[in-house]
């Protein structure tokens, strides 16, 4: 699993610097400087475990203060929490922008946009920490979810109490959690997206459950 892990990490094209017209030079120096410390934290985690690092390290690592470092991330569980949290605001706010949107035409947006716009570093990094702490990606996931309660991001089809509904449910977390895996490993085609995609539809219109799959249980 480790090795899985450094071939994952090692595999990563550098990006470039962060540009943008919009924001000024202090504001891109703060996003480098936090892109900065996220990946290094990241190959912490992969190269000795989450436990055993510590913001002590990730500031000794990243060449910054311990007060810089918890000025981005209060915590170790905000390093961890940073990839499935962005996953699901951009679906939420793709669903608030047009609420009119089919379930699988919401998902396919939402596919694309994460392919057109992912960090590649930060998705290979996220992806190798994953193998390796494979219990705290379980925490995260469940921390993000607490924390976007009531956002307007409906759930439909069968009740929650519904075992059927359910599986398909989890049935389609799963498809979604391949989909960003291969988005990480950057193995991700159209072919295989469009396939997928109709994978989820079988799976939705088999078990009647829509906008809501994509969210975890309480």
């Amino acid at each position: 699993m480790l090795r899985r892990a450094r071939a994952a990490i090692d595999g990563v094209q550098e990006s470039g610097t962060v540009t943008s017209n919009g924001p000024g030079l202090r504001e891109r120096s703060k996003a480098r400087r936090r892109r900065l410390i996220l990946h290094t934290a990241l190959r912490l985690f992969t190269e000795h475990g989450y436990e055993r690092t510590t913001i002590a390290d990730i500031a000794e690592a990243a060449e910054v203060a311990p007060r810089t470092v918890t000025g981005y991330f209060p915590s170790k569980l905000d390093f961890i929490t940073e990839w499935p949290a962005a996953i699901e605001r951009r679906i939420i706010a793709l669903h608030q922008e047009d609420p009119s949107l089919e379930f699988i035409d919401l998902v396919d947006r939402w596919w694309h946009d994460l392919r057109d716009n992912v960090d590649q570093e930060e998705a290979a990094l996220t992806r190798a920490m994953a193998l390796v702490n494979p219990g705290v990606v379980a925490m995260a996931e469940a921390e993000v979810s607490q924390r976007t309660p009531g956002t307007g991001f409906p759930f439909e089809g069968a009740d929650r109490d519904d075992l059927f509904g359910a599986a398909g449910r989890a049935a389609i977390r799963g498809v979604t959690h391949v989909f960003l895996r291969g988005v990480a490993e950057g193995r991700m085609t159209d072919e295989l997206h469009n396939d997928l995609l109709h994978l989820i539809r079988a799976i939705a219109d088999s078990t009647d459950v829509g906008h809501g799959s994509l969210k975890l249980d309480p």
